[in-house]
């Protein structure tokens, strides 16, 4: 009996240890479990992770994934998460990680710890710490460190990577060809369109979406290849093309200075900010000729450019007027006439008739001529020269004096209309001298319309034209008619009657018309050319001579009238 009181309570205590191990075991399966297996490095920049979820518990599952950083303590509130939602099965899982910070080109070893976690509602589990040791780009040297366009640039130094796609260079923010990838090494070319200037250019890599400075001291050697236009008058702006071409000046040292040269005549630069790329200028007026070369100084280095410029001659496609006088202007129109003169003239001159003349105004299409005083008459070549042409007009430019050959008629009343033949300015003003007496008239080319003018006694008067300083004057002399009073009717008559006097050259259209008996003056009633009626005066009688004044001239009747009371 007393040993089955002893197994009885053995038995109670295995069966109460049993009981407390199962408890346990459920406990373990209420929590979930994620394992951290492996880190797997594709590039410096991306890498692989991988997990496995042991069991989900019991508490619904709210995320998954992993945890990520540089320094150990990653968890909840330190770190990189990448999540991967609530839909967690038991099993492995997998995610890339990318852009793992900016690579340097210092060697240093950079550690990136990882763990999973897993989360429920009530709090987070975690996975073993892993660590992996991520490798830095670094660059040993860049040869040769200059070049043109096209030329192969090696870089070498560690980066890798043997896969082409993964590598991208620039060339001062250009973009140049890859040609070869190698961990070891990346072959380049150095592209075209640089115009940072020839010195201190950086190249820049950018491996998997990275990117890192490879060398900031490339010296990119430009290429000059041509210009154009191939021709063109003095001031046509010439662009000189190339590859690599630096904006200006300020882009070289003072040694190195950039220099343009049209027939061993320095040209200055334009511009630095081109919006046709390449090098602009303007073709000078001082060229030693009218074909030459061009060649540019950049570097301590000559190059001459392909073919030549040829300076185009100035036109010239007319003259007006045709004519004119000593002392005249005319005009020259055309094109590409230098518009710069100095205070000589010395880019540009006109001779007429082998003499030279003043320029009194110079545009790019036109010049005003000055004819000086006493320059002989006749037809003279117009010649316009610069430096290195002489263009000759096609017309000739006539100088000739006023003259004056005939007029028609020969005598005439004042106010009678006068033709005067001869050669003068067309369309001009002219002053026209009878006497001492003028009037001013519209000339054609070759004649000239006037009325005899008024305050010429009557007689014969010279005949003169001018215009400005020149006077042509007449070999004959035109003679001027006075008024004549022929008869009147009544030839008596009382104050207030009306008188009608007959007679020549009265004219009906001036106001400078009187008419007197004696002393008294009469009222005039109307004019013709041929007759005045008049009204007799009162406060006179008895016999008296009738008196016209007219435009100057006075004329007194041969008979006398008689006032009657």
């Amino acid at each position: 009996m007393k040993r089955r009181s002893f197994q009885f309570p053995f038995l109670l205590m295995l069966f109460s240890l049993f009981l407390l191990q199962s408890c346990e075991k459920e406990e373990e399966k209420l929590s979930p479990e994620v394992q951290t297996v492996e880190i797997t490095m594709l590039s410096p920049t991306t890498v692989i992770l991988k997990g496995n979820i042991v069991n989900l518990g019991r508490i619904p599952i709210r995320d998954y994934g992993f945890v990520c950083g540089f320094t150990p303590d990653v968890n909840d509130k330190s770190g990189y998460k990448i999540s991967l939602g609530e839909d967690a099965k038991v099993g492995p899982f997998t995610s890339g990680l990318t852009g793992l910070g900016e690579p340097t080109s210092f060697d240093y070893k950079r550690v990136l710890y990882v763990r999973t976690f897993i989360k429920n509602d009530n709090e987070s589990f975690f996975g073993e710490l892993l660590t992996v040791s991520l490798p830095s780009y670094h660059v040993q040297s860049v040869t040769p460190y200059k070049g043109k366009p096209g030329d192969r640039i090696t870089i070498t130094g560690k980066f890798h990577t043997s896969d082409i796609n993964q590598v991208e260079a620039s060339f001062a923010n250009i973009t140049a060809k890859v040609v070869e990838v190698a961990p070891t090494k990346i072959v380049v070319e150095v592209p075209s369109g640089i115009t940072s200037g020839p010195l201190q250019i950086p190249i820049v890599l950018r491996l998997s979406g990275q990117s890192f400075l490879a060398t900031n001291s490339f010296e990119a050697i430009p290429v000059l290849k041509d210009f154009f236009p191939k021709s063109g008058a003095i001031g046509t702006i010439l662009t000189i093309t190339g590859d690599n071409l630096p904006l200006s000046n300020s882009s070289f040292t003072s040694s190195e200075s950039l220099k343009v040269y049209m027939g061993g005549v320095e040209v200055r630069v334009l511009k630095a900010d081109f919006s046709v790329p390449g090098y602009q200028l303007e073709v000078p007026e001082n060229l030693p000729a009218d074909v030459v070369s061009i060649y540019v100084q950049m570097n301590g280095t000559r190059t001459q450019l392909p073919g030549h410029f040829t300076v185009t001659p100035h036109t010239i496609t007319s003259i007006s007027p045709a004519s004119g006088l000593p002392g005249d202007n005319f005009k020259i129109f055309g094109s590409n006439f230098i518009i710069r003169p100095t205070y000589y003239n010395e880019n540009i001159s006109v001779e007429v008739g082998n003499m030279p003349v003043p320029l009194e105004l110079v545009s790019a299409t036109e010049l005003t001529v000055h004819v000086p005083s006493g320059f002989p008459e006749g037809d003279h070549s117009v010649v316009v020269k610069s430096k290195l042409h002489a263009v000759e007009a096609p017309q000739k430019y006539r100088v000739f004096h006023p003259s004056i050959t005939s007029f028609s008629p020969a005598s005439g009343h004042i106010g009678q209309e006068v033709v005067i033949n001869g050669t003068f300015l067309p369309d001009r003003l002219h002053t026209v001298e009878f006497g001492n007496a003028s009037t001013a008239a519209i000339s054609t080319s070759n004649s000239l319309r006037v009325q005899v003018p008024m305050g010429i006694n009557a007689g014969k008067v010279s005949v003169k034209v001018k215009y400005g300083n020149w006077l042509a004057e007449s070999e004959d002399e035109f003679t001027v008619l006075a008024p004549t009073i022929t008869s009147f009717s009544p030839n008596t008559g009382t104050a207030g009657s009306v008188v009608t006097i007959s007679g020549t050259g009265f004219r009906p259209d001036t106001p400078y018309i009187a008419m007197k008996f004696g002393t008294a003056e009469a009222t005039i009633l109307s004019v013709t050319e041929t007759t005045i009626r008049a009204e007799i005066p009162s406060g006179i009688t008895g016999s008296v001579k009738i008196i016209m004044e007219q435009n100057g001239q006075t004329v007194i009747s041969n008979n006398n009238f008689t006032v009657t009371n």
